[in-house]
This record gives structure tokens, sequence and C-alpha cells, in this order.
């Protein structure tokens, strides 16, 4: 990749990062003005959950992608649906791409899980 691909990819997962906690935020706000007391969801262990759950997501997601360009899928949508589309080396890479953006922001939000569940927010 080149230097402007890393930066483009870098600048999506942080757009996609800050998107995320924004998301926690209002989800935080929600529950804290419906009545639940901040003590109460610092204790719980509220952050690191739903990062850990944001996490998995983004790896589903990931991986779905990843899969859409592989042979199997191709294969399976060419006798399935009868489709004339080819599978090609570069529809491969092309998925693999996308996919790699979600997965560097699962594993950045798999890291800050990690970091909220240890300092105990």
């Amino acid at each position: 990749m080149t230097n402007s691909s890393w930066q483009r990819q870098l600048i999506w997962v942080l757009k996609g990062n800050l998107i995320i906690w924004t998301v926690n935020a209002l989800l935080f706000a929600i529950l804290v003005l419906s009545g639940s007391t901040l003590t109460n969801l610092a204790f719980s262990g509220y952050f690191s959950k739903i990062t850990l759950i944001e996490t998995g997501v983004s790896f589903l997601v990931g991986g779905a992608l990843a899969f859409s360009g592989s042979i199997l899928s191709s294969k399976t949508k060419e006798y399935v649906l009868k489709s004339d589309e080819q599978w090609s080396i570069e529809k491969l890479r092309k998925s693999e791409r996308k996919a790699n953006k979600y997965i560097i922001l699962a594993v950045i939000l798999f890291v800050e899980s990690i970091l909220i569940s240890f300092f105990g927010v």
C-alpha cells in the first residue's frame, strides 16, 4: 500500500472510532437521564461490555466482507442463483481491502475494551 492509502485507511478508522464513541456517549447520556446512577454504570462495566460487543460486530462485518469475495461465495452464487459472474483475484483483493478497515477498527476497539476494563470504568 502506498503512503496515501495508509493515511486514508487510518483516517477512516479514526472516524469510525469517533462515531462509535459518540454513540456510546449518547447511550450513556440516555441511561443517566433515565435514572441510572453514574457509579452503578461505572462499576457494572458498562463501557467495557459495550465496547466488547462493538468489537464483535466489527469483526463480523469485516469477516463477512472478506468472505464475500472468496471463491466459495462466488461459486455458491454461480450455482444457486445461476449467475454468470466469475470469480477473480481482483474481486478478492478488493473485498479484503474493504474488510481490513473493519478488522483494524475491531482490533483498536478490543484494545480499548481491555484498557477500559483494566482501569475499571
